[in-house]
């Protein structure tokens, strides 16, 4: 499937410039844009009526707002998804202080077990060295990668997949969990989030994408700002101020992206929403 050109940069975005490796995580291979790393709306701590610092129950504003905006995603998606529409959140870093091997698998062991998750495996991937640990938190499968490249850099990215209509609140708490666990590692981190299912109506793939789009704009004040089509997909990016992350792409920020694709094999629409952007295939 072609994916539109923000998609195909997307994890190097993400995953701050590995290229040839963090490839493999992404399934994408090369980069056409030079793209800033995602960031976080200052003004989006205010959520929690703070600066950023721990509130009361030890919730960050930022926590709050990341909450807040997959709560949002996941009813955005639901709207038009089947109630088998998966959710997919990915949290990445990187430490740029160059380790040896050892030091770095240690790490990696170390981050996993304090997620809960056991047995490290060890793999090369493009000539770099890559440690994995899987399992399930609160019935969410989670995986994580902790990539080391050649010069000893590390860049570290945590993907929890669950089923929207019955685990985005495990999902929400994990998210805060894990992104807290990586900054007390020394680990400064990002999210995104995406969620996928097929569309409830039988249309066109430009049919849905324009009942999806309406659904949305009513709840959102939003303007397009890049897209994409062919015959089988439509895909278009906006800006929309009220919510909290984003990329950068040139000048202009990018909050959501929409994908509408049509499945030959099941005959249906397969929508995906993300914020900022969508990070898995569609």
């Amino acid at each position: 499937m072609r994916k539109m050109r923000l998609q195909i940069i997307v994890m190097m975005l993400l995953l701050c410039g590995a290229a040839g490796m963090m490839a493999g995580f992404a399934g994408t291979t090369e980069s056409n844009r030079n793209e800033s790393a995602p960031h976080t709306r200052e003004a989006s701590t205010s959520a929690s009526g703070g600066t950023g610092e721990n509130d009361i129950d030890g919730t960050t504003g930022a926590g709050v707002a990341a909450e807040s905006d997959l709560t949002l995603l996941t009813a955005l998606g639901q709207e038009h998804m089947e109630p088998s529409a998966m959710l997919t959140v990915k949290i990445q870093g990187e430490m740029i202080n160059s380790v040896p091997k050892d030091q770095a698998k240690t790490a990696a062991e170390h981050l996993a077990r304090t997620m809960g998750l056991s047995g490290i495996t060890t793999s090369r991937l493009q000539g770099n060295e890559v440690f994995q640990a899987e399992g399930l938190l609160s019935g969410v499968s989670v995986h994580l990668d902790w990539a080391l490249t050649k010069e000893g850099h590390s860049y570290i990215r945590a993907m929890l997949v669950g089923e929207a209509a019955g685990q985005t609140r495990e999902m929400m708490a994990l998210q805060q969990q894990i992104q807290e666990m990586m900054k007390q590692a020394g680990i400064p981190n990002t999210w995104n989030a995406s969620i996928q299912g097929y569309a409830t109506e039988t249309t066109s793939v430009d049919g849905t994408m324009a009942q999806v789009e309406k659904a949305v704009a009513q709840k959102l004040l939003l303007r397009s700002v890049e897209d994409y089509a062919d015959d089988k997909t439509q895909s278009r990016s906006y800006e929309v101020p009220s919510l909290g992350a984003f990329v950068m792409s040139g000048d202009t920020p990018i909050h959501m992206q929409i994908a509408v694709h049509e499945d030959s094999m099941k005959k249906s629409s397969r929508i995906t929403i993300g914020f900022p952007v969508i990070t898995i295939e569609y």
